[in-house]
Formats: structure tokens, sequence, C-alpha cells
């Protein structure tokens, strides 16, 4: 009797002793242990800009991190020397700066701050329009008139007033003049624009608009950006419209900012509804 009683209490100090190590080890792994972070480790980076023209934005990676760990990333801040005008092939330095109290508090060892990166990936401007593949050429404008001809009743709408009760519908789409406009500045992108003529019907009335439309960061990635196309009317006076003056417009408008060059392709007029038939039927 006496020994199971001696047993029992060796059971249960070795039970206590177990417990009391397993709480102090979880202590110390949670709150006392020192963790070493090597802040430059596992970093995002993300340009803006092409070859040449661009800078880098820096980010710590936030993946399924815990919740203090994620305080304390959520105070560090990145600086990129040099970050303007970046090429490809260029080194640039990224510092980071945190919290200290806090990674103190936190029993973290900050064992790197500082990192090199070389800068690649950037996508190359077209040196001139004869650089440019046709094909991707082609899409960039088809995307241009498809805008247009997306947006035509928002066009009329911005253009000129109409009653409710009138019905004007978009009769004809013509480009009468397009060009590569390339940029002498770093701070805008190339482009190519198109002024297109829209010829509107209601009843035996006819409403004619010009209107021009921009498609942006013309460059080698060939990839067309339809979500930072726009437009505006192309005002042009009477006389550039009756003398189909296009090409003086467009000087005016573009030629201190940007180096013309005329693209000779241009569509033919196009009747909007036998098109929209078509399309139907196919």
């Amino acid at each position: 009797m006496e020994q199971e009683k001696i047993k029992d209490k060796v059971i249960y100090f070795i039970s206590i002793i177990t417990m009391g190590t397993i709480l102090i080890s979880m202590a110390y792994f949670f709150f006392l242990r020192t963790v070493e972070i090597d802040i430059t480790e596992n970093i995002e980076v993300s340009y803006t800009g092409e070859n040449g023209m661009a800078t880098i934005d820096v980010s710590a990676r936030k993946d399924d991190l815990n919740q203090r760990m994620q305080e304390f990333l959520d105070t560090v801040d990145f600086e990129v020397s040099p970050n303007h005008d970046l090429s490809n092939g260029e080194v640039v330095t990224i510092t980071a700066t945190y919290d200290e109290n806090l990674a103190q508090r936190y029993h973290y060892q900050i064992t790197n701050t500082t990192t090199e990166l070389t800068v690649e990936g950037l996508l190359d401007r077209y040196a001139s329009l004869s650089q440019i593949a046709p094909s991707y050429l082609e899409d960039v404008l088809e995307a241009g008139r498809s805008y247009v001809q997306d947006h035509s009743q928002e066009i009329l709408a911005l253009n000129g007033s109409t009653d409710e009760d009138e019905n004007w519908k978009l009769d004809n789409l013509q480009v009468t003049y397009a060009a590569f406009l390339k940029s002498y500045s770093s701070e805008a992108t190339d482009r190519i624009i198109q002024i297109c003529r829209l010829d509107f019907t209601w009843k035996d009335q006819t409403r004619t608009l010009y209107y021009l439309v921009c498609v942006p960061e013309i460059n080698d990635g060939n990839e067309v950006q339809t979500q930072d196309i726009f437009g505006e009317r192309a005002y042009m006076s009477e006389q550039e419209i009756q003398n189909q003056s296009f090409s003086e417009y467009v000087q005016r408008v573009f030629g201190k900012q940007y180096q013309i060059e005329q693209i000779l392709q241009t569509q033919p007029a196009e009747d909007t509804e036998t098109s929209q038939e078509e399309t139907e039927n196919e």
C-alpha cells in the first residue's frame, strides 16, 4: 500500500515536471527565443516604366506569416538608390529601415538590411515605326477602332446635345489618319493615335464628328493595353476639316512633345449597321 502511494507521487511529480518543461519551452519558443531575420531575403520588386526610363518599388513579402511577424513587416520601409531612369543591367542598392523598438520587444535580430539588385526584364521602346511588327501594329489599330465603335454613343453625347426622343445611330466609322507618336520625354509613353470620322443618322438628319483615339504604352512587349486606351474629340478648324489637314492638326497638337510618323494604312469607310448584321449572322 505504501509503495503504491510512493509510486503515485512519483508519477504525479514527473507529470508536473514534464508539463512545466513543456510550458517553459513553449514560452521560450514563442516569447523569449531570439529570431534572426534577413529583411532583404524575401522582397517583392515591381518596375514602372520602360528600359532607360524605369523606377522600382520594393515591398516585403508577407505570405503565411504569424501576427507578430506581420505587424513587424508592416513597419519596414525600403529605399532604392538610384531609382530613376533605370536600365536593364544597372545595379541598384536596396536599404531597409524598420521599427527597432518593436523588433526588440519581439526578440527579432535583424541580420541584413542592405542588398544589391540587378535591373532586368524592362521592355524597350521602338526607335521608329519601321521596327514595329505588322501584326502588333494591326492589333493596336484594331483595338483603337473597337474602342471608338464600342463608345460611339458616349462620344456623341459628350460632343453634342441630343433630345431624349432622338435615336441617333452610328452609320459610318472611318479612320482618316493614323500615326506613331514617339515621346521626347521619359515621363510619357510612346503611343499610336487614330483620327476617326463618325457619321450619325436620325431620320433624315446626319451629324459628323471627328474623334482622336490613343493607344499608349507602345513597346517591344507587343501587348495592347486595352484598359489604358482613351480618346477625345479632335478639335479641328473648319478649314482643317475641309482640306483634310489631319497631319497638320496632329503636328499642331503633338509636335512639341512627340516625333510623329504617319501610318499610311488607314481603314476605309465602314458601314457599321452592315458590319453588325454580319457579326450577328456569324
